[in-house]
């Protein structure tokens, strides 16, 4: 309960909160939030007086409790059942992830290490296949051997099968689990659980992706501790020292199908796990609270060094803030969009009342061109245009990104020059890529040299009586892709002549897949959204097997329709290798294909932002570590 003193001073502070969102906020908008806010703790200075004498003791202290306040409630805490940001969240208290994916690497958790061929707990053999058997090809697909297909010896080179029995490399990786890992209910976690994960999420019934577990041949537990996975022949993992599947107690819930899990109230709500925490409690609509774990693998560690964490959700972001400011919230996630409050945090902390986290992620937000759109489409990308790098590449010389990066995310991104950010260990640097720095002088001259001017002085360029007005779509509903696109709309009349109409579709209507959805049916001209990349460069979003069609379900990445033979010779032989040295040189020719032909313009780095009390120390947010939660046992209060 909070002295009448702090009462006076949180209503201080939330009326300067109201203020500074009135004056961030459009002035033609009124900002009723603010009228909210402020009555919260005008109500709590009336309850909060002292009338108790002071006590001759002091009172026992209660449990040490952190709350997380979160925009999102999860809507599973099964890990196979689900993928919210808010979800993974939660999980990080009661279950320490077996690997986590920290600045663009990985390391191990709840494992001695990661396997690999040099140490000589990972290897690399050759095994006889012939007709008709399973295996990988040359680009990695699952397929049933048959004369004809191309597929790749142990040092990566392509060849075609002729028939016969043929020798096919074959990785396998042993992984061991640290010593005195338990359940929370104290039995031991084995090998034999993580085996048990791995039977959850190949079962068809589970709605996680198959790809890895397609290109598993086996995964087997041969002690309490050691699991050993191997590889379907012909499939040369660049990662294969990952291939550790989150375990599940077996003993609890072996005797239920996988069907019936993902059902399972106790599964879903209240699961078992090996964490810092375990769960008490979720109150669906407000709470869900977790208890320390005494059975915890760290405890001797001191860790978790709180008692109690409860998850509260507040889908309001200025009342999220309000509740910082107000010491109800000890943390605010990422998922509350705080991008538009960004100016007040930095003034927060200035004072010292907030710690806001700014890291640049590795989701990018990028205008696509739609360069192949269905025959079906009658849009202005139906004549080709988008087909023309040099049109692609005036659009990036057109475009002021910073400007948009200034306006919009108050200087606190980049634009990146492609798929990767700079910071990423496989980035082909700036000396070897086309970089577009803005240049409405070089965007006319191109346009002009692929036949486009103003013909008729009318303000927009023409070709042979056609004028260059595109349509440009993205979600509906979110205020920051709004602006983007507003400013890019005005950018392109104003800087070369380009005319646009906006246009904005629910999320789940312009995600949808082909054909009825516009953006992966390929049915429009350009589009705007962002895609989540993490510690592999993810060059694969743009090869030619990627865009969507009828023979992959529409569900496939490239809806660009980019298609380069070179591109995606060099993005396989990428994915392709477990020779590191070779692996960056691939990753190196495709960024540079890449930027030159510039299938999609990348805008900005979407950033990470969360906050937190002044005192909360060991908060580590990643820019690959997908939660900021992710070592919520190390978490404590400055003394």
């Amino acid at each position: 309960m909070l002295t009448h003193r702090r009462a006076v001073l949180s209503l201080s502070l939330l009326v300067l909160f109201a203020l500074v969102i009135a004056a961030c906020g459009p002035q033609a908008t009124p900002a009723p939030p603010a009228t909210v806010i402020v009555t919260v703790p005008v109500e709590r200075t009336v309850i909060v007086q002292p009338t108790a004498p002071p006590p001759t003791q002091p009172p026992p202290a209660g449990p040490k409790t952190l709350v997380v306040c979160m925009a999102q409630e999860p809507d599973t805490l099964y890990n196979l059942g689900g993928s919210m940001l808010a979800s993974i969240a939660v999980q990080n208290a009661f279950r320490d992830f077996p690997i986590t994916s920290l600045t663009y690497a990985y390391q191990p958790v709840i494992l001695e290490k990661l396997p690999s061929l040099k140490d000589g707990d990972a290897t690399l053999t050759e095994v006889e296949v012939k007709e008709g058997d399973t295996v990988a090809n040359a680009t990695g697909e699952v397929i049933t051997l048959t004369v004809g297909a191309k597929l790749k010896d142990k040092d990566g080179n392509v060849f075609e099968y002729t028939g016969g029995t043929i020798k096919l490399p074959q990785l396998s990786a042993t992984f061991k689990l640290k010593e005195g890992l338990k359940w929370e209910d104290g039995q031991p976690l084995t090998a034999d659980d993580s085996v048990f994960g791995f039977e959850l999420g190949k079962s068809p019934d589970t709605p996680v992706s198959k790809f890895a577990y397609d290109r598993t041949a086996s995964y087997v537990a041969t002690d309490e501790r050691t699991v050993v996975w191997t590889g379907i022949p012909g499939w040369l993992d660049a990662t294969y020292y990952i291939n550790f599947f989150v375990p599940h107690p077996r003993h609890i819930y072996g005797n239920k199908t996988p069907a019936e899990l993902l059902q399972d109230e106790s599964m879903n709500r209240k699961p078992v796990g090996y964490g810092p925490f375990k769960m008490v409690e979720w109150v669906q609509g407000d709470h869900i609270t977790l208890e320390k774990n005494p059975n915890y693998w760290r405890a001797a560690e001191g860790l978790p060094k709180f008692d109690r964490v409860v998850y509260r959700f507040i889908k309001d972001t200025n009342q999220l803030i309000a509740q910082l400011l107000a010491g109800e919230c000890d943390v605010g996630t990422q998922d509350a969009a705080f991008d538009s409050q960004a100016p007040f945090l930095k003034q927060a902390e200035q004072q010292g009342l907030i710690k806001p986290v700014f890291v640049l992620g590795t989701s990018f937000e990028h205008l696509d061109f739609n360069i192949m759109p269905v025959e079906t489409y009658k849009g202005f990308a139906s004549n080709g245009a988008f087909a023309d790098k040099r049109i692609r590449q005036a659009f990036a010389y057109c475009i002021d990104r910073k400007a948009i990066i200034d306006q919009v995310l108050f200087g606190e991104s980049v634009a990146p020059n492609v798929y990767l950010p700079k910071e990423h260990p496989l980035y082909a640097g700036d000396e070897n890529l086309t970089i577009y720095n803005f240049d409405p002088e070089k965007g006319k001259a191109l346009l002009a040299e692929a036949g486009w001017t103003d013909t008729d002085g009318d303000g927009i360029i023409d070709k042979n009586g056609q004028p260059f007005h595109v349509t440009y779509g993205t979600t509906a509903g979110n205020r920051l892709r709004e602006q983007v696109t507003q400013i890019i709309q005005a950018q392109l009349k104003k800087n070369c002549g380009i005319s646009v109409e906006l246009y904005y579709k629910p999320a789940r209507e312009w995600f949808a897949d082909g054909p009825e959805g516009p953006l992966f049916g390929r049915a429009y001209d350009l589009g705007e959204f962002a895609w989540l990349t993490g510690v592999e460069p993810p060059c694969d979003l743009y090869i030619t097997s990627q865009i969507p069609n009828e023979v992959n379900g529409w569900g496939a990445s490239n809806n660009a329709g980019y298609s380069n033979p070179e591109y995606d010779a060099a993005c396989q032989q990428q994915l392709g290798t477990i020779d590191p040295d070779k692996k960056a040189e691939f990753a190196k020719q495709a960024q540079i294909i890449f930027s030159q032909d510039l299938p999609v313009l990348p805008l900005f780095l979407r950033l990470k932002i969360a906050a937190h009390r002044p005192d909360l120390v060991n908060f580590k947010m990643d820019p690959t570590e997908n939660s900021e939660l992710w070592n919520v046992e190390e978490w404590d209060l400055a003394p």
